[in-house]
């Protein structure tokens, strides 16, 4: 039997969700020949760390080089966030949903001194603190549900953008998936945490997920990790992609879909700021009435209605303050 090979970018979050499908995988098929030790490729997007490249870079940032390592038979299988990758899949390459979701939610973090409890629904910031939030879409929400606040750009892997927090190295709070700060399990007592609603900041499409690439046509590692697939994740990740993919979108375009169930939640910003909706899906088989149905969804955005804020709406707190 053949050795295989897992790839991963040299992150402390890439390598606790490579080594977790790893183990997934020797549980779930014993024998099945998979190496113990994790080969590390540097990416453009570990390279480059530039602060003003922060919601700016494409999509691909981070994975072209483990996808020309795959393509290259150097390695057999990387594990991605599944938000990282383009909608368009390269050529002779195969992306799988894998694992059950973890939470799909931003968390907001605060240092202590620039919390504000409100009344009015924003959330409690206090005015001009400065927010690390990594995205235009971030920037976009943030300009939305903290007015009062400026976003700043801020770059770096996660337990980096929690130590610039804490250093208060120009940043006052910063957000971040959730999933992230709670796979790697970092100490965050120092800091006010919120949770941010996904039905309300509405999170990018496919946060939270992972997904397993590997080369096309390799029938025994495409069926391993076919078999990490959970229905329900893969079912609201494809949705959530597709609603990407015909709008267009990426790291570019700020916006975010979340699924659940058979109700998505939308949002977009536009010339009239941060426009959003919820919509039932339907059962389309045809790609042209699907591609149809999520135009005039995401056509039917509107802006927030400030009286359905009130507070807690957004965010709820997660740690003692």
């Amino acid at each position: 039997m053949s050795t295989h090979h897992i790839g991963s970018r040299g992150s402390d979050l890439a390598l606790w969700q490579s080594r977790t499908v790893l183990r997934e995988l020797c549980t779930r098929v014993p024998h099945s020949g998979w190496h113990s030790d994790i080969t590390v490729i540097t990416t453009r997007g570990d390279v480059d760390q530039s602060p003003y490249l922060a919601g700016g870079v494409e999509k691909g940032f981070f994975t072209k080089e483990l996808e020309v390592a795959l393509l290259d038979r150097r390695i057999d299988l990387v594990v991605h966030s599944l938000k990282d990758l383009p909608t368009a899949t390269p050529h002779g390459l195969r992306n799988i949903t894998i694992l059950p979701r973890a939470s799909a939610a931003d968390w907001l973090l605060i240092r202590r001194e620039f919390h504000a409890p409100r009344e009015d629904g924003l959330l409690p910031l206090a005015a001009g603190a400065r927010v690390g939030a990594s995205s235009l879409r971030r920037g976009a929400l943030l300009a939305r549900f903290a007015p009062q606040a400026q976003s700043v750009p801020l770059r770096g892997n996660v337990p980096t953008r929690v130590r610039k927090l804490a250093e208060n190295a120009g940043v006052d709070a910063i957000i971040l998936a959730g999933a992230g700060l709670s796979r790697l399990n970092l100490d965050l007592s120092a800091f006010v945490v919120i949770e941010l609603s996904p039905q309300w900041w509405v999170p990018a499409p496919g946060q939270g997920a992972l997904a397993g690439q590997c080369r096309a046509g390799e029938a025994e590692i495409e069926a391993q990790v076919a078999a990490l697939t959970d229905s329900a994740c893969a079912t609201a990740a494809h949705w959530e992609r597709e609603f990407l993919r015909v709008i267009e979108g990426g790291c570019s375009t700020p916006f975010g879909c979340h699924v659940v169930g058979s109700r998505a939640w939308l949002g977009i910003a536009g010339g009239r700021g941060w426009l959003s909706s919820q919509v039932e899906l339907p059962r389309f088989t045809e790609d042209k009435q699907r591609d149809e149905f999520i135009r005039g969804a995401v056509a039917g955005c509107k802006p927030i209605d400030a009286e359905s804020l009130v507070a807690g709406t957004v965010g709820r707190a997660l740690l003692p303050r």
